[in-house]
């Protein structure tokens, strides 16, 4: 049996083999950097390995020929697929409808809306009428961030219609149905916040968005008028834990209890 390392710029690569020498099994590398990597049974390096294919194929090339045990990915750039490849072949840990929520901000709505969990209002920004529309929606002001990735901080605040046509005539978002920039918009939420698990709403989250030790995320709640808690945010907090802590839980190796952060 193998386990597979995906780790696109080879960043926690040459650190696993160390981290890993307790488990048994061969270590295989998927990456898109070359270079040497001692410790790994076998190394793949993949060209434009965010936008390939051949990551996926190189991982079921290597469970065609003898199994393999686990996939680690620590970079949310490599755990949708990572969750993917463990769907399809029957492999324990975070799943791609979950890795898929932690990574996009949309997709995670959509999970908390199917769950009946509260959350703040957000929208996709696919277009510059679509500010618009929102804004007429629910006045000012608003905010804008990422809708992908592991930074989704706030990239722009509009306080009124002048500062969003300001915005807009900055070429932040050229006004084309055909250009999706991956952003979302939401009214700048106001009232008590509460980080972690515990109030309300939160309590739901695990059920919907398991808990796993070697993929850890933090929430944000903030406290509507009428009282309810709705959750604000949901990110993978890879801080919570050292990086070969979570390289062992997703190995199975020691893994520590499952918590929101």
């Amino acid at each position: 049996m193998t386990i597979v390392v995906l780790d696109q710029d080879g960043r926690y690569a040459p650190d696993c083999p160390a981290w890993l020498a307790d488990s048994g099994q061969d270590l295989w590398l998927v990456t898109g950097r070359a270079g040497e990597y001692p410790g790994f049974a076998g190394v793949r390096v993949v060209e434009r390995y965010a936008q390939s294919a051949a990551v996926e194929l190189a991982v079921l090339e290597v469970a065609g020929r003898g199994g393999v045990r686990a996939v680690i990915a620590l970079d949310p750039v490599d755990q949708v697929r990572a969750g993917g490849l463990r769907d399809h072949l029957g492999l324990p840990g975070q799943t791609r409808d979950t890795a898929l929520a932690l990574a996009d901000s949309v997709a995670l709505d959509d999970l908390l809306a199917t769950a009946g969990i509260g959350a703040t209002p957000r929208e996709e920004v696919r277009r510059v009428a679509d500010l618009y529309w929102w804004a007429h929606r629910w006045g000012y002001p608003l905010a804008v961030r990422p809708r992908r990735g592991p930074d989704r901080s706030v990239i722009a605040e509009i306080a009124d219609e002048v500062a969003l046509r300001a915005l807009v005539t900055g070429g932040l978002l050229p006004d084309d149905p055909a250009v999706v920039p991956s952003l979302t918009v939401e009214p700048v939420a106001v009232g008590e916040r509460h980080r972690g698990p515990g109030p309300g709403v939160t309590d739901a989250l695990p059920a919907a968005l398991p808990a796993d030790p070697g993929h850890p995320y933090a929430v944000e709640a903030v406290r509507a008028k009428d009282g309810d808690w709705l959750v604000h945010t949901v990110a993978y907090d890879p801080g919570a834990r050292s990086a070969r802590v979570l390289v062992r839980a997703q190995a199975g190796l020691d893994p520590e209890s499952a918590e929101v952060v």
